[in-house]
């Protein structure tokens, strides 16, 4: 009985390290806000349009631009990095700020932009984001 009861417990711990890993965003996990083409509750937007078509990047957390590329109904494969104009900040809790960083002097210049559902543009910031960070 004992034994059983050993074997369940294990099982259970197994099975609650796999759920938690998975539950928990990383660096192995790329951040896709939910991955649909709209600018959800909750989601950090970045918009670009290419012509008459409209590119899009959804994030959830704070995050580097450089492994992520635009969504324009299907992946693009052109990265984001320094090539955004707009932003939307859907956020639930926090304001949200965007950075460049100078190749020549190696500080930033960030804009803040506040959860509150609009569209704004980048600013001085327009094709030069490197970076967004929540400032809760």
């Amino acid at each position: 009985m004992g034994s059983k009861r050993g074997r369940h417990a294990a099982a259970a711990a197994v099975a609650l390290a796999v759920v938690g890993a998975l539950a928990t965003p990383g660096a192995a996990h790329a951040d896709n806000g939910d991955g649909r083409t709209a600018c959800n509750s909750g989601e950090i937007c970045f918009w670009r349009y290419s012509g008459a078509v409209l590119w899009t990047k959804q994030f959830w957390y704070t995050a580097n631009h450089g492994d992520y590329t635009w969504w324009a109904g299907q992946p693009t494969g052109i990265r984001m990095q320094d090539n955004a104009v707009e932003i939307t900040n859907r956020d639930t809790q926090c304001d949200v700020r965007v950075g460049n960083r100078s190749p020549a002097t190696g500080l930033w210049t960030w804009r803040y932009f506040p959860n509150d559902h609009v569209r704004r543009g980048l600013g001085e910031i327009r094709n030069t984001n490197d970076r967004h960070e929540r400032v809760c």
